[in-house]
């Protein structure tokens, strides 16, 4: 019988890092049939380092899949080996919290004839609750940039097989996937504080202002042309990415040297979406965001 979740980790290396998140996984038994649920590792390292996890985690819905992909695109990998009737995306860094995956497998069942659209953005939004819509504009007007968020997207296995052979942007494909399926007539958004994610230190290898910049305002942009969502939703999402993404961002890169994201071109690259003056507002507002760091720590995930 296909379990009820299927947990999918992509995995590069960190090896410790993505040990305590499988260990708080099944760390939180208590109350859970582990026949609900499965846990797949999907490795895309060439040399296979996540393997060692299939003699630390001797059980029976523990699976190990080596993938060969580059880059971000394990992410739609991984949830290629789910058997689950909903597939949870989850970074390697991301670990439950107690009582997380007891709370997943009841939403699953709760929502197993209507399979809406969810999103998890554990507390980003500062509301601690989870609210429903019935309108897809509506829906990512409140959602805004967080769609980008890997450890908050999961789709229903059903959706999955109808939407995997479309095109999937190489940086964002559960963007892609998540997107594809704005027709759905119920959608969820669920702020509860689901996760914790682990400290990574020195992270990088790409450049956030043409990343998110560019590559995640061209997936969002098509929405509007096509009325899915309303120019108002797109303007907020753009100006939320600026303001509270890319201005945080950069005063990590450029100002503190906090982690190892690339930071050339900048100008260039926001004068795809955004204008001079936005630019200087980013920088500005970089100043401030230690302040914002603080208060959604101190505020919204007490």
């Amino acid at each position: 019988m296909a379990p009820i979740l299927s947990i999918c980790i992509p995995s590069f290396g960190r090896l410790d890092v993505t040990r305590n998140t499988i260990q708080s996984i099944y760390a939180d038994l208590d109350g859970v049939d582990i026949n609900e649920f499965e846990v797949l590792i999907s490795d895309n390292d060439p040399n296979n380092s996540s393997r060692i996890f299939q003699d630390e985690f001797l059980y029976s819905n523990f699976h190990y899949y080596s993938t060969k992909c580059d880059g971000f695109m394990n992410s739609f990998y991984s949830l290629t080996y789910g058997s689950g009737e909903y597939l949870k995306l989850l970074n390697n860094y991301t670990q439950f919290r107690p009582r997380t995956l007891r709370y997943l497998i009841n939403e699953i069942k709760y929502y197993l004839d209507t399979k809406p659209l969810f999103f998890f953005t554990d507390g980003l939004l500062c509301k601690n609750s989870k609210n429903e819509y019935e309108d897809f504009n509506a829906y990512m007007y409140d959602l805004s940039y967080f769609s980008s968020w890997s450890s908050g997207f999961g789709i229903w296995k059903d959706d999955f097989e109808k939407s995997k052979f479309i095109e999937i942007d190489k940086m964002f494909p559960h963007t892609s996937l998540f997107l594809y399926n704005y027709q759905k007539s119920l959608f969820v958004l669920n702020d509860m504080l689901l996760f914790k994610n682990q400290k990574i230190l020195k992270k990088g290898g790409y450049n956030p202002y043409e990343v998110f910049g560019i590559y995640y305002l061209d997936l969002i942009c098509p929405l509007c042309k096509e009325n899915r969502i309303s120019f108002k939703t797109f303007r907020k999402i753009k100006n939320d990415l600026l303001l509270k993404y890319l201005a945080t961002r950069y005063f990590k890169t450029v100002i503190g040297k906090m982690d190892n994201f690339e930071c050339s071109k900048i100008k260039d690259y926001f004068s795809v979406y955004y204008g001079n003056i936005d630019y200087y507002k980013m920088i500005t507002f970089s100043l401030f965001s230690p302040i914002s760091i603080a208060y959604k720590k101190i505020i919204c995930k007490l």
